[in-house]
């Protein structure tokens, strides 16, 4: 028997959307086994009919949404091509990572599921933003200015600090890439207003920072308004 998944976290629901939290292992939509849980299925169990508008890698953790109106998919498709749909997630990166910087490189498929900078690749743009450095490892911030498959993981990697975790582009020295959707910011499709949903980061994302030192027990530096 295959292990139930977590009960679904609503973050933020009204008529049009629902984001919820992801939790880590478990995937977004429907793979090669069919009978293995979706965050897909248990959204669509509690809410109906719903939309897929974005997803997150397996390991990943944090802040994603669903559509539930047909009618303004377009609108957020526009949104996302447009970048007024801004994500910025948490991140536990191996090495002292000190230095805030933007990473623009291209990115291309380098093997069956892994990605690389290549001259021939699509432009890709990552901003990091330190939090803590210390030798063991660091918490950074990370921005999106594109979407690219693996973009944070492959980034990081290529600038000698791959995610803690990383089986693909590290090594695998945790449970999970220790990477966490901490903020999803947006106009609403319908009202226009602005719209932040945010959420901390999980347990085992926390454990891992305290046992490398990168923050003490007694401090909380891992909720989501690390990216306030």
């Amino acid at each position: 028997m295959g292990v139930e998944p977590a009960p679904l976290e609503v973050l933020y629901e009204d008529d049009a959307l629902l984001f919820v939290n992801k939790p880590p292992d478990i995937i977004v939509a429907r793979s090669h086994d069919p009978d293995e849980p979706t965050l897909f299925d248990l959204a669509s169990a509690y809410a109906g009919k719903i939309f897929l508008m974005q997803r997150l890698d397996r390991g990943t953790s944090g802040v994603m949404f669903f559509s539930k109106l047909a009618s303004i998919n377009a609108r957020l498709t526009r949104h996302f091509e447009t970048k007024l749909i801004r994500k910025r997630y948490l991140a536990l990166a191996e090495g002292e990572l000190a230095e805030r910087q933007t990473i623009d490189a291209p990115l291309a498929r380098i093997g069956p599921i892994s990605f690389g900078v290549r001259d021939h690749g699509k432009r890709a743009i990552t901003v990091v933003l330190p939090r803590r450095a210390t030798r063991d490892g660091s918490l950074v911030e990370v921005e999106l200015r594109t979407g690219r498959t693996h973009q944070i993981r492959a980034h990081l990697a290529a600038i000698g600090h791959p995610l803690i975790g990383d089986w693909l582009y590290g090594q695998r020295n945790a449970a999970r890439p220790m990477l966490h959707a901490a903020e999803l910011g947006m106009l609403h499709p319908l009202t226009n207003e602005p719209l932040r949903v945010a959420a901390p980061a999980p347990e085992d994302f926390a454990t891992v920072a305290r046992e490398r030192g990168i923050v003490s027990g007694s401090e909380d530096r891992l909720t989501a308004g690390e990216c306030s």
